[in-house]
């Protein structure tokens, strides 16, 4: 790893006198030159792991107001993907992919997810710089700095065009089906001498279900699951504010229908970071893909 002798020593030279300055100086120049190739490597080796998961990466400001967020960083991937060079889209936002066919609802659940701190999964129609249309699947997650502060977002993305059509093929269905099945959702509960109690609920849980928040909060859980189910995710959540992680499988009403679905569902315990008591349970929750 070099660093850029004739810029960085001629310059130190011309704004320097007093050669021991000008020797602290010099090293200092080293060392940052040093410490970004260091991370230039590191960020190579980040795309290179990837690669085979994603075809494209864009890094934006934080800002999700117009003209916002704007992008500050995409990989060699994102050009081959999108026909767009860095130079065309850098201080410009992700809306220049959007078009006429570009699903307006996925963009507001986008949004609301961004807001809310979340990451988000999801897919569209985009549009290359030529003014073709491809698929495009989003993995969309907040980047933090050391006080756990949101300072930008950083978007995974990969043409997934053919995979809808080998969805079709194979599965008889269509590829948004199977996308909302791979995602998960989280419940947290709370417990006090009512009982246990959904305090939170992300917004993949009616995504997943086609179940309503709504009734979870106001009626509870049993609302929404098997009768014969009701007892087993009591005795899930007791197990999980006593230390273990449990995961079961459970039926979900689809809605407007006589028929369930099965989830395949976790509870863990969350501990408080002061006493080290536990304090809540999360459950995570996923509808998987059978077998053919």
């Amino acid at each position: 790893m070099k660093y850029n002798k004739s810029f960085e020593i001629d310059d130190i030279k011309k704004i320097t006198k007093d050669a021991e300055a000008q020797i602290r100086l010099e090293d200092a120049f080293k060392s940052q030159a040093n410490e970004i190739a260091v991370l230039k490597h590191q960020l190579e080796l980040l795309e290179s792991a990837i690669r085979n998961d994603y075809d494209s990466i864009i890094i934006t400001e934080l800002s999700l107001v117009k003209p916002g967020p704007k992008i500050i960083y995409v990989n060699d991937g994102f050009t081959r993907m999108t026909g767009y060079t860095k130079q065309e889209v850098l201080g410009k936002t992700p809306r220049i992919l959007q078009g006429e066919k570009t699903d307006r609802s996925i963009l507001e659940r986008l949004k609301r997810r961004l807001i809310e701190g979340q990451a988000f999964f999801g897919h569209t129609i985009n549009y290359r710089k030529d003014g073709s249309e491809f698929i495009n699947q989003w993995d969309i997650h907040p980047l933090m700095n050391t006080q756990g502060e949101v300072t930008h977002w950083v978007s995974y993305q990969r043409d997934v065009t053919e995979k809808k059509e080998t969805a079709k093929a194979i599965f008889n269905t269509d590829f948004g089906t199977l996308l909302k099945q791979r995602e998960e959702f989280i419940l947290k509960f709370s417990k006090d001498e009512s009982g246990f109690n959904c305090k939170y609920i992300n917004e993949a849980f009616e995504e997943v279900t086609g179940c309503s928040s709504d009734d979870i909060f106001e009626k509870g859980l049993g609302s929404v699951i098997h009768p014969d189910d009701v007892a087993m995710i009591q005795h899930a959540l007791s197990n999980a504010f006593e230390g273990k992680t449990v995961s079961e499988l459970f039926r979900y009403k689809i809605p407007d229908s006589d028929d369930y679905q099965t989830i395949y569902q976790s509870f863990s315990p969350i501990k408080d970071d002061n006493n080290n008591k536990i304090s809540s349970v999360k459950s995570v929750g996923k509808l998987e893909l059978k077998e053919i």
